[in-house]
């Protein structure tokens, strides 16, 4: 069992750093390479839970967009967490349907509004349900070329 709060952090640090050397105090920087923390289920308590998580030394947040409806409260997370949540343009294999490439079209066009650091969440997800599998499959192509054309 690990201590807890700052107990935890000096724990961290003290088995990361560096024993043999003259660089003095080391920092570990934890990345939370896949999180949804603009999802409404973290409402209530979404600002005391990132503070913990800073606490703990998780410093770096990923946000991978869902859909149209994501983005606005994924924006809203990064400009008050502007250190520390960094956002990702694309949309989930089970949101894409019928009408894919017209979200998929005002997606790209927010690329040229502000800095993304990567093309996410995309893929291919048969998980749930198979309909739009030739869809998720255009949709999947569409978003890997802009990470190419975007260098993400």
């Amino acid at each position: 069992m690990s201590p807890p709060g700052d107990e935890r952090k000096n724990y961290l640090l003290k088995i990361l750093s560096p024993s043999d050397t003259d660089f003095g105090y080391f920092c570990p920087m934890f990345t939370d390479t896949h999180a949804h923390l603009y999802a409404e289920e973290f409402n209530e308590d979404r600002s005391a839970m990132i503070r913990r998580a800073l606490d703990a030394g998780v410093n770096r947040f990923m946000l991978p967009n869902i859909d149209q409806d994501s983005i606005a409260p994924m924006m809203h997370l990064c400009d008050e967490f502007p250190e520390n949540c960094f956002p990702m343009m694309g949309l989930h294999p089970c949101s894409v349907n019928e009408d894919f490439e017209e979200v998929l079209k005002g997606m790209k066009s927010d690329f040229s509004k502000r800095k993304f650091y990567g093309v996410g969440e995309i893929g291919i997800d048969l998980y749930w349900d198979k309909t739009f599998i030739e869809q998720q499959k255009e949709a999947f192509k569409m978003q890997l070329n802009w990470a190419l054309e975007l260098e993400l």
